[in-house]
């Protein structure tokens, strides 16, 4: 059988178009598929913090954690977000001024393998592994040092559900990571609802 040229044509042309159609759409990637790919960016950030926030406890007054994806600083990161996750520390004494206050916690987390150093005013941070720990120093509003733990991982691809998870945290929803008996370290593996009584 004759194989005319148009039909050779014609063939070509379905098999460069359909993979090319697979990957088109806004960020590639549906909701479904976004949505468990900011999962997998959430969960080394969040047993990240966990071990960080639990190496300090001896050594600073701790809270809970606060988790949310954000937009990336990258603009051209147009179906991409970030997790990060913080939480307000203060010093255990009156008498520890805020440079003994950033090196005990600078000491501690060395101590675990993050080696914390300055890269601004009143910052320190250290990267690894795609995940970034830091520690802001804020001015006093009292007799103790004050800071946050900051705790984030790199942008991730989450295609389509990029509004939908954006959404989830607008207003005051966020992840908690608070520790519980039941669950000393726990780290979400869904996303808030915003609309859910608080």
């Amino acid at each position: 059988m004759k194989v005319s040229h148009r039909t050779l044509l014609l063939t070509v042309a379905v098999l460069v178009l359909v993979p090319f159609a697979a990957g088109c759409g806004e960020g590639g990637m549906s909701v479904a598929d976004g949505k468990r790919a900011a999962n997998e960016a959430r969960q080394p950030v969040g047993k990240t913090y966990w071990k960080v926030r639990n190496s300090l406890i001896d050594k600073v007054y701790t809270t809970s954690g606060a988790g949310g994806f954000t937009e990336c600083a990258d603009k051209n990161a147009k179906d991409s977000l970030l997790y990060a996750i913080d939480e307000p520390l203060s010093g255990k004494s009156k008498r520890q001024t805020d440079e003994q206050f950033v090196e005990a916690v600078k000491n501690r987390l060395n101590s675990v393998g993050w080696r914390l150093k300055p890269v601004g005013n009143k910052i320190q941070s250290a990267e690894k592994n795609g995940i970034k720990v830091q520690l802001r120093l804020l001015d006093r509003s009292g007799d103790e040092a004050l800071a946050v733990l900051v705790v984030q991982g790199e942008c991730a691809k989450v295609g389509q559900a990029k509004s939908d998870i954006i959404g989830r945290y607008s207003g005051r929803a966020e992840d908690e990571y608070r520790s519980s008996p039941a669950s000393p370290t726990p780290v979400p593996t869904t996303f808030p609802d915003p609309h859910a009584a608080s």
